[in-house]
């Protein structure tokens, strides 16, 4: 064999060689490709499909609370399965029979009451109901008496109708004038009042002339037939007759009657508390023939304006997601709002309001707080990457005892949130000013501030009236556990 042929071999067995070091090194550059590129790209949507699964299952988490409170479904307990990362499911991919091609398993942990104490207040000046002393007034005929806020019932009473008083020519008649601190005026004026059929009868006939000219005419007279009595309500507000003549006893008979002006059927009771105080009532008789039957005023006050303050540990449910490709995320339920935490961008927003709502409406700001709040007691905390589960029961309801038989109940009203958390304070502040701005809430009725820990909200309403605030309140009170399943129990 000669030189140039072992010279060829030697060439081709080097080509050879390199080209399969040629085709190593394109093999390694689309693996590193991959890896810097596909994988991540691959464990980031599989992260955000999973932070989308948590948001789908803290709304069914809020929806679920919601329906035991509104159905007042005091212990019942409700379980709600919580996803704590990405798990194996979300990481096999097409080469995922090579480890190192898959993303890396995301996971998170859930927490109970983990955010430290969080607190809200609320603090109002406000008629606060109080059910074991009633205080009350009484005015007889041709009394005056002053009253200094708003009753809760205020009887005009007439007592003492007898039978021989339900006839057609008994007539009676008494009211009650109110005058508050304005000189507003209103009455309410309550009547016996007979009630008669006319018909006409003939009692006779009288013919004139004879044969074909006979002309007859009857003698008719009028009679008036009394079929009964109806006590009967007159209200007259600032001069112009709301309700005329209406029946509040129809056929009455012998005995005593009361009549409630605080009744939403007279239409007299928000008028009425809408009024400025104190308030002058007089009754008087207006028609007195019946000198048997008479008449009283009893004002009745089940409540006293003070000042009020109710505090309540909101507690929470959270989930700290611990993304390896995408941004990492918190989402937490508290006060039967849905709220979410983004640390990169140093913000949280609430994904779904809390259950304080405004509404503004006849120059009145309503206030509605359902405190939807976690036991203190009811703590817990699991990591991994595995299902948990989260049972969590009604314990209690309670209703906060603002005075509700009014359009408004409150000179003012302060809500306060204490945390210690310095992002959830600046979203409490955002959400106080957008909600009472979306009600329509003039922007001299309300102020916010942030102080320390706490952010608040303070309505004042209209200032011109004593009451312009109408608060109404009711705390619910839920225990929740946390059953982990593969993750790490503390």
């Amino acid at each position: 064999m000669g030189r140039d042929s072992v010279e060829r071999q030697k060439e081709q067995a080097l080509s050879e060689v390199i080209g399969f070091v040629l085709i190593l090194g394109i093999i390694t550059a689309a693996f590193s490709l991959y890896l810097v590129y596909g994988v991540p790209a691959q464990g980031r949507e599989n992260e955000i499909n999973h932070m989308n699964e948590v948001k789908d299952q803290f709304v069914a988490y809020k929806i679920g609370l919601d329906s035991l409170w509104v159905n007042h479904e005091t212990g019942t307990t409700l379980s709600n399965t919580f996803s704590l990362g990405t798990g194996g499911g979300y990481t096999q991919g097409s080469n995922s029979i090579i480890p190192i091609l898959s993303p890396v398993s995301s996971s998170g942990i859930i927490a109970i009451n983990q955010r430290g104490t969080e607190n809200l207040t609320i603090t109002s000046q406000s008629l606060i109901l109080n059910s074991t002393t009633k205080n009350t007034t009484q005015i007889t005929t041709s009394q005056s008496k002053s009253i200094p806020s708003v009753p809760q019932h205020l009887y005009m009473n007439v007592t003492g109708v007898s039978l021989s008083d339900l006839t057609k020519d008994a007539i009676f008649g008494a009211q009650i004038q109110g005058t508050d601190s304005t000189g507003k005026i209103w009455i309410a004026r309550v009547n016996l009042t007979p009630r008669t059929v006319h018909y006409t009868e003939t009692k006779s006939i009288t013919c004139t002339g004879s044969g074909s000219n006979v002309a007859c005419t009857p003698n008719n007279i009028g009679q008036d037939n009394y079929t009964g009595t109806d006590l009967t309500l007159t209200v007259i507000k600032s001069g112009s007759v709301s309700l005329q003549d209406y029946i509040i006893n129809k056929n009455v008979t012998a005995g005593n009657y009361a009549i409630d002006l605080m009744d939403d059927a007279y239409g007299l009771g928000n008028y009425i508390g809408s009024s400025s105080y104190p308030m002058t009532l007089t009754l008087t008789r207006t028609q007195a023939p019946l000198a048997d039957i008479s008449t009283t005023g009893l004002v009745v006050f089940g409540y006293n304006e003070r000042t009020y303050t109710n505090t309540m540990t909101m507690g929470s449910l959270e989930y700290r997601a611990r993304n390896t490709y995408w941004l990492p995320q918190t989402y937490y339920y508290q006060l039967g709002g849905v709220f979410l935490y983004q640390p990169i961008e140093n913000g949280t927003t609430a994904k779904l309001p809390p259950e304080i709502t405004f509404a503004y409406g006849n120059d009145i700001v309503t206030v509605n707080v359902n405190a939807l709040t976690l036991d203190p007691a009811s703590t817990g905390l699991v990591g991994g990457n595995s299902p948990v589960q989260i049972k969590t029961m009604l314990n209690n309801e309670t209703v906060l005892p603002y005075f509700r038989g009014l359009s408004a109940n409150s000179r003012w009203v302060t809500i306060t949130i204490d945390t210690p958390d310095p992002v959830a304070k600046t979203m409490w502040q955002n959400y106080f000013n957008t909600t009472a701005q979306a009600a329509g809430i003039p922007p001299s009725y309300y102020s916010t501030a942030v102080s320390g820990n706490t952010t608040s909200i303070t309505i004042s309403g209209n200032t011109s009236v004593v009451y312009g605030v109408n608060v109404i309140a009711q705390n619910s009170i839920y225990s929740a556990r946390v059953h982990g399943v593969g993750g790490t129990v503390q």
